[in-house]
C-alpha cells in the first residue's frame, strides 16, 4: 500500500454548508508552453487564455511555463513548469501527477484537495505549495495558515507557515515520510515563480505577508536560524533554505533552576582522573545555563540539562562510569572547554539514553578513541558532540556501538582527518534527516580526508556552509545525504554494504564538484547546484540520477575536458553511465544526445 499523507487545515474558518464542485477553471494566463489535453481523446491543443479546463482533462506545462487558473468561486490554482494536472469529476479534488502548483481557496468557499501518487493535501482558507513526482515523491510547503499532517502509520504532525513536510519516493511509489522542516518563507516567497511569476497579485498575498513578517521578526529575536540547509529532495526540483529553532531563548516555557551551588561549579575548573565522577559536580535536577554566565550553552541547550558542570573539564582517564546516574541524559558541561587527555570510554550506560559533551571548544588528542559503550539492548542512543569553535579530530575514532553519533559545530569549522566514527543504530535526537551519524557545521566548513564513516544501521548526513570530503570510506546501512550552504567537492569516496532502494543526495548554492565518483550500488542520484562539474564519475546501470543546475542544460562538447561553464551540468571528462557516456542518457532537450533511455534528467530548480 502507498504512504498517503493528509494535510488538514486548522484555521478557524468555517466551510461553506454546499460548496460549489471544482470540476473546471478558466485559464487567467499562460506563460510559453501549456498545453491542455481532451480526455479521453487524447487531443492536444494550445492552452490560450480564457480556455476552461473541465474534469476530466489535463493541462500540461513544460519547461520554464506556467499557468493560472482561476474557479467561479475564486480558488486560484497555479501550475509550475513540468507539471501534468487535472480536475477530479464532482469533488474539490486537484489530481497533481508531477510537477508542482501553487493552490488557494478563498475561507469559506470549500477548500480543496491537492492528490498526489502517493499523497493528498486538504486545506481550507490558506495557501500551499505542492509538489510531486511520478515515483512517489511529495512535498508540501504552507505559506500561511496552518495545516494537520496525518500520516498512514497514524502519526501526526502540525504545519504552520513557514513549515514544510515531505515524502521521499520509493521502489514502487512506497515512499519515506520526512520530518516537518521550518523554511526560510521571505526568501521563498521572494523567489517563487509561484508567488511572484504571474500579473496578479494572489488574493492572500497580505496574509502571506504577515507570515512572513512574523517569521522575520521571530529570526530579529534570535529565535531562528539560518542553517544554510537546502531542503532538495527526490520529491522534486524545489529548492527550499532551512532555518531552525536555535534554542530556549525561542520557548519562554523552557526554565530550569540555577542555583549558587550550580554556578560555583560551573565557573570552577575540575580534572576527571578516575571513572568516578564527583559527585559534588553532578546534578541530576534539569538545569538551564543563563546567557548572562555563557551565551552559547543558553541558546544551545535545547532542552534542559543534566550532568556535571565546570569552567573547564580535563579528562585524564581511560573510562569514566555513570553507575547510579538514574537519569536519561548526561552532560559534560565546560563553560570555556572540555578537554580529552587521551582515550576514554563511557560505561556504565544501562540507564542512560545520550551523552553530550558540550562546551564552546572541545579538543581531543591525535589518535585518541573516545567510546560510548551503551548496552547492547539499548536502542535510540546519541553519542553528542556540540559546540561552537572549531572542532578537530585526527587519527583516532568516535563510537557509538549501539546508537548514533552527532557532531556539530555551530559557528566554526568540524575537521576530520583520518578519523573514523561508528554508529550502530540511528540518532536517538530529532535531526533535520533522520541518521546514523550527523556531521554539521552551518556556518563554517565541514572537511572529510581519509577515514571511515560507518553507520551501519541508518543514514549518513551532513551540512555545512562549505563541503570537502576526501578519499573515505563510507559503510553504509541507509542513504548518503550532503548539502552545503556554498560549495560542495567530493572526491575519491567508496560505498560499502549499501542496502536495496539506496539515495545518494548532495546539494550547494554554488557549485557541486564530483571527482573519481562511482554510484556502484545506488539506485537514486540526485544533485542540485547553481553549477554542477563531474569528471571521472560512474552511474550505474538502472540508477534514477537527477541532475538541477541554474540553466537546466548539460553544456556543450561534453566528456571532452572542456571549461566548466557556470550555471550548467558539466561533463568534464569521463563521465559514464552503464559504462557509456553519459550524455547518451540525457534528452535532447537537455543537451544529451537521446541515444539512450533517458535514465539522466537534467532540469531547473522551481519553485
Amino acid at each position: 500500500m502507498k504512504n498517503i499523507l493528509l494535510f488538514a487545515l486548522l484555521g478557524s474558518a468555517v466551510q461553506a454548508a454546499n460548496p460549489l464542485a471544482l470540476e473546471e477553471s478558466v485559464v487567467i494566463e499562460a506563460v510559453n508552453d501549456v498545453t491542455h489535453i481532451a480526455m479521453p481523446s487524447g487531443r492536444t491543443e494550445p492552452a490560450i487564455v480564457q480556455l476552461r479546463l473541465q474534469s476530466p482533462d489535463l493541462l500540461q506545462t513544460g519547461r520554464q511555463s506556467r499557468a493560472e487558473l482561476e474557479a467561479a468561486d475564486g480558488t486560484i490554482t497555479r501550475l509550475g513548469a513540468n507539471t501534468l494536472f487535472a480536475f477530479d469529476r464532482a469533488t474539490r479534488t486537484l489530481q497533481l501527477e508531477r510537477g508542482s502548483l501553487l493552490f488557494h481557496s478563498p475561507t469559506g468557499r470549500g477548500g480543496g484537495t491537492v492528490r498526489s501518487p502517493s499523497a493528498s493535501a486538504s486545506v481550507l482558507g490558506t495557501t500551499i505549495i505542492a509538489a510531486a513526482t511520478p515515483d512517489g515523491g511529495f512535498k508540501l510547503l504552507v505559506l500561511e495558515g496552518r495545516a494537520q499532517v496525518d500520516f498512514a502509520n497514524g502519526n501526526r504532525q502540525q504545519l504552520n507557515a513557514g513549515q514544510l513536510s515531505f515524502v521521499r519516493p520509493g521502489v514502487g511509489g512506497i515512499g519515506t515520510p520526512g520530518p516537518v522542516m521550518n523554511f526560510d518563507l521571505a526568501q521563498l516567497v521572494s523567489n517563487s515563480r509561484l508567488v511572484q511569476g504571474f500579473k496578479r497579485p494572489l488574493p492572500s498575498a497580505g496574509k502571506i505577508d504577515q507570515a512572513v513578517q512574523q517569521q522575520s521578526r521571530s529570526v530579529g529575536q534570535g529565535k531562528y536560524i539560518t542553517t544554510g540547509f537546502l531542503v532538495f529532495t527526490a520529491t522534486s526540483d524545489t529548492q527550499v533554505n532551512g532555518i531552525e529553532a536555535a534554542g530556549p531563548d525561542a520557548d519562554d516555557t523552557l526554565k530550569g533552576a540555577f542555583s549558587a551551588h550550580q554556578r560555583l561549579a560551573l565557573n570552577t575548573p575540575v580534572t576527571l582522573q578516575s571513572s568516578s565522577l564527583p559527585e559534588v559536580r553532578m546534578f541530576r535536577e534539569p538545569l538551564l545555563v543563563p546567557s548572562t554566565e555563557e551565551p552559547f550553552l543558553n541558546l544551545e541547550s535545547d532542552i534542559l540539562i543534566t550532568g556535571l558542570l565546570g569552567s573547564t573539564i580535563t579528562v585524564n582517564s581511560p573510562s569514566l562510569s555513570l553507575a547510579g546516574w538514574n537519569v536519561p541524559g548526561f552532560n559534560l558541561v565546560g563553560k570555556q572547554s572540555v578537554n580529552f587527555l587521551g582515550s576514554t570510554s563511557f560505561d556504565d550506560l544501562s540507564e542512560v539514553d545520550y551523552i553530550r559533551i558540550f562546551s564552546p571548544l572541545i579538543t581531543v588528542p591525535q589518535g585518541a578513541t573516545l567510546t560510548a559503550n551503551f548496552p547492547a539492548t539499548s536502542t535510540l542512543t546519541t553519542f553528542y558532540f556540540d559546540t561552537s569553535q572549531t572542532l578537530s579530530l585526527s587519527g583516532g575514532s568516535i563510537s557509538n556501538l549501539t546508537g548514533g553519533l552527532l557532531l556539530q559545530s555551530h559557528d566554526a569549522d568540524l575537521l576530520l582527518d583520518h578519523e573514523s566514527l561508528h554508529a550502530g543504530g540511528p540518532i536517538g535526537a530529532a535531526t533535520v534527516v533522520p541518521s546514523a551519524i550527523n556531521i554539521d557545521a552551518p556556518l563554517g566548513r565541514l572537511v572529510v580526508n581519509g577515514g571511515t564513516m560507518r553507520a551501519v544501521s541508518g543514514n549518513f548526513a551532513a551540512l555545512a556552509r562549505e563541503l570537502a570530503l576526501t578519499g573515505t570510506t563510507f559503510e553504509l546501512a541507509g542513504d548518503f545525504w550532503a548539502d552545503s550552504g556554498t560549495t560542495a567537492q567530493l572526491e575519491n569516496l567508496t560505498f560499502t554494504n549499501l542496502p536495496a532502494a539506496a539515495v545518494f543526495q548532495t546539494t550547494a548554492v554554488d557549485a557541486i564538484t564530483l571527482l573519481n565518483m562511482r554510484f556502484n550500488g545506488f539506485t537514486e542520484i540526485n544533485l542540485g547546484a547553481r553549477t554542477l562539474a563531474l569528471e571521472d564519475v560512474h552511474f550505474p546501470d538502472g540508477s534514477i540520477v537527477r541532475l538541477v543546475s541554474e540553466q537546466g542544460q548539460l553544456a556543450p562538447q561534453p566528456n571532452t575536458g572542456q571549461t566548466v561553464q557556470p550555471g550548467m551540468v558539466n561533463f568534464v571528462h569521463a563521465v559514464t553511465y552503464a559504462d557509456q557516456p553519459a550524455q547518451d542518457f540525457v534528452a535532447k532537450a537537455a543537451g544529451g544526445t537521446g541515444q539512450q533511455a533517458n535514465r539522466i534528467t537534467i532540469s531547473t530548480p522551481q519553485p
